[in-house]
């Protein structure tokens, strides 16, 4: 009798801690304040990038204001290959590495046509 209650409290543990994790796709889910640029080890805040941030709603769509910009369009994430592309209303497309994600924190990871990585930091924006 022992046995089958223990098995039972495990399997219901699993079972709650299974269901009760956010996918990525969810974690990536909200608003982001820009943090902090490394590149070849080397984090740095641009000063035209002070106020940049990256807004992903469920929906699909994406707002971010990068560089003082502000750009628009849609996003979708590849769970698989951990890839986040993004298409502009100008249709431009952008495809970034998904490094990091937490409740707290984001880091994507471009890497230019010549081959280098450029990894972005963002902390989530709690209002």
């Amino acid at each position: 009798m022992k046995k089958i209650i223990f098995s039972i409290a495990i399997v219901l543990s699993i079972a709650s801690t299974v269901f009760c994790q956010q996918t990525q796709k969810e974690l990536l889910t909200q608003k982001w304040k820009y943090i902090g640029t490394e590149e070849f080890g080397v984090v740095k805040l641009d000063s035209l990038a002070k106020n940049d941030w990256l807004l992903l709603n469920t929906d699909g769509t994406y707002e971010w204001m990068k560089a003082g910009k502000s750009i628009s369009g849609t996003w979708s994430f590849n769970e698989t290959a951990k890839i986040i592309s993004f298409t502009s209303s100008t249709k431009k497309n952008l495809n970034y590495n998904l490094k990091k994600v937490n409740a707290t924190d984001l880091t994507l990871e471009y890497q230019t046509p010549d081959l280098v990585r450029t990894k972005y930091r963002y902390h989530v924006v709690t209002e």
